[in-house]
């Protein structure tokens, strides 16, 4: 996606409407701000950690899903 922004006063810019609703942005919200060797400015939506945890698996999930994971080996393996 790509989209054009005006810097504005003190150096400020908006990030167009269309992405701030693909990455869900809202006011308040932080990103990282990454120059690139390539000359090319990245911003990096930043996730508080109660929302990454809600998007995480829970200890019992990953266990849960290696040993799927290892009965679906050794059923390949015979």
């Amino acid at each position: 996606m790509i989209d054009s922004a005006k810097i504005v006063n003190h150096g400020m810019i908006n990030i167009p409407a269309s992405i701030r609703k693909t990455l869900n942005l809202k006011d308040g919200d932080k990103v990282w701000v990454e120059l690139g060797h390539d000359g090319i400015i990245r911003l990096i939506p930043i996730r508080p950690l109660e929302e990454l945890r809600k998007e995480s698996y829970s200890a019992e999930e990953m266990i849960e899903e290696m040993e799927q994971s290892r009965k679906i080996e050794l059923e390949l393996e015979k």
